[in-house]
């Protein structure tokens, strides 16, 4: 490995993608470079940084969704760009440090981009935001049940037969610890169907499908489950 190549590991070494000689050469290279080892401590905090920016769990049915694809999808071969016949002028850390995050706050847009086109709310996941769901209360068909929640608070739901629509509304429901939330359940006959997360104040519009005659909340994981694990909090039946 020549030094050329040393300095280039400087951001696969911060995130750990180097092999057991490369993290060894590099280890040894940075104890004799000022200028790499400065420029790990800015990639590290960088990192640490973009870690932070943006979180969340996604939910059973992304994560099922995903492993489906892999098992479909054939990976490409790596792709191995020819070694420069001249090294490139080396540009300094915290220049490099913002091209990264330009790069990784594009992926993070398409990736967000590419999960609001392919999920909806049904999809386990953090507590859904309150639902606008003035069409399904102003529909000319829609019927509302409340029910009220042992501990306190309410649940009630609206539907709308004509545009295929549930509005499930919570109102000041028990608060939960950070590890748990209510989770929206469509019953009839089959297995219950996921309608998403809602919060102790909060509403999540879902499709009703034919054969949906009632709609319960349990409490679940934070980040959602397949099939309701408790008791339900709420029942209400739908017509």
């Amino acid at each position: 490995m020549t030094t050329a190549d040393v300095h280039i590991l400087a951001g696969a070494y911060t995130l750990d993608a180097v092999g057991d000689l490369e993290r060894a050469a590099f280890t040894r290279h940075m104890g004799e470079c000022p200028v790499c080892a400065e420029e790990v401590a800015g990639f590290r905090e960088t990192a640490a940084l973009l870690g932070t920016a943006a979180a969340f769990a996604p939910g059973g049915s992304f994560r099922r969704r995903v492993l489906a694809e892999i098992s479909q999808t054939r990976q490409l071969p790596p792709c191995v760009p020819a070694e420069p016949a001249v090294p490139a002028r080396r540009r300094p850390w915290r220049k490099r440090a913002l091209i990264g995050i330009a790069s990784v706050a594009a992926a993070a847009a398409v990736l967000v981009g590419g999960i609001s086109i392919g999920l909806d709310q049904s999809v386990p996941g953090s507590p859904v935001p309150v639902a606008d769901g003035g069409a399904v209360t102003s529909a000319s068909d829609a019927t509302t049940v409340r029910a009220a929640v042992a501990g306190g608070g309410s649940v009630s739901a609206t539907v709308s037969r004509q545009l295929g629509k549930v509005l499930v509304a919570a109102r000041a429901l028990p608060s939960l610890d950070a590890g748990h939330a209510y989770e929206v359940w469509l019953t009839g006959p089959g297995a219950p169907r996921s309608a998403g997360l809602v919060g102790p104040g909060g509403s999540v519009e879902a499709a009703l499908p034919a054969g949906v005659d009632g709609v319960s909340v349990t409490v679940e994981p934070a980040t959602g489950s397949l099939q309701p694990t408790t008791p339900s909090v709420a029942d209400l039946a739908v017509s």
